[in-house]
């Protein structure tokens, strides 16, 4: 849990109701904000005023920045996005497993365990990553978040998942990168679910506890907006397209169940339109660790990774069959 906690934080249910009660009886996601606060320095801990308000930068500061990129989608306004990398000099066919964690806040209330956090405490827990599991690893911030500018209310809606795959764009041509492999948590998740319908890089996906459908989830939980305070959050599955995709492309969805954040359903909704169109799409359970059964970092590394080495579908079903956990 340790190490997972340099991804994401984990949020006690009592809290999130609170939050999100807080959240729909203010309308704080549609509200304008007062102005985003300076980029921080390269090297700073991560505040939860950055992630409440944004940051803003400009492409000179982001080009001065350790890896970071300046992503900017066509027709739309550049962020700097920042990643950490492990194993990515030893690549021996051009793939990576790339992540991308959770939500960092409901309403204007930061998780636990976020505040304070450093750059280089991220890093050392990505070295750890191809050692244990035989892969090139990237850790991609989401706006808003972990150092990248950009305002993490905007998640979930189009702009968001255009700028994480601009920002894949730009990681690749510095990498000298091929096909990519995509794990998500929760809302990282709906990151992963979105790029499915824009990319054709993406030989595998592991959508994790994912908001696969946000649309689902309010009508499923009697919502009238969804957690960010907005009504208009992107949907994945209107916007997935076969012949825009990998031809190799295999979708693994992880999940527990009994999750009380996003409903079973949501999370499979995925699967069950990519196997309509054509798209090899699994469906795995794993055990979460925490009292919401939300939270599974390790066994999305684990498939991704599994899947990223060309095990095949047989054997990463078998692993999951012999139980999977956080």
């Amino acid at each position: 849990m340790a190490q997972a906690r340099e991804y994401t934080a984990v949020i006690t249910r009592a809290s999130l109701v609170y939050a999100l009660a807080l959240t729909m009886a203010l309308g704080w996601g549609a509200q304008a904000q007062s102005g985003r606060i300076d980029f921080p320095a390269a090297d700073a801990p991560f505040t939860n005023a950055a992630v409440v308000h944004g940051t803003l930068a400009t492409r000179a500061q982001c080009a001065g920045t350790a890896n970071a990129v300046w992503a900017q989608p066509e027709g739309e306004s550049g962020e700097c996005i920042r990643y950490w990398h492990a194993g990515l000099n030893n690549m021996t066919n051009n793939r990576a497993l790339f992540f991308f964690s959770g939500d960092m806040l409901v309403g204007n209330t930061v998780f636990s365990g976020y505040e304070g956090q450093t750059p280089a405490r991220i890093q050392a827990t990505i070295d750890a990553v191809p050692a244990r599991l035989g892969v090139p690893y990237v850790f991609v911030a989401r706006p808003g978040t972990y150092g990248s500018s950009g305002e993490h209310k905007q998640r979930r809606r189009r702009a968001e998942a255009l700028l994480m795959s601009a920002a894949l764009d730009e990681i690749k041509k510095r990498h000298g990168l091929g096909e990519l492999v995509l794990a998500g948590l929760s809302g990282g998740g709906h990151v992963v679910a979105s790029l499915l319908g824009y990319r054709s890089d993406i030989v595998c996906a592991v959508p994790t506890s994912s908001v696969s459908s946000p649309k689902m989830r309010m009508q499923l939980r009697g919502w009238t907006i969804d957690a960010t305070g907005y009504s208009d959050s992107y949907e994945p599955m209107d916007n997935l397209r076969k012949e825009a995709m990998h031809p190799a492309l295999r979708v693994f969805v992880l999940g527990d169940p009994a999750d009380r954040n996003v409903p079973w359903t949501v999370q499979t909704a995925l699967a069950d339109r990519l196997r309509m169109i054509g798209v090899q799409a699994h469906v795995l359970t794993a055990e979460a660790t925490d009292p919401d059964r939300h939270f599974i970092l390790q066994s999305a590394l684990l498939v991704g990774s599994m899947c990223l080495l060309d095990r095949s579908t047989e054997q990463i079903q078998q692993r999951a069959a012999q139980g999977l956990k956080g």
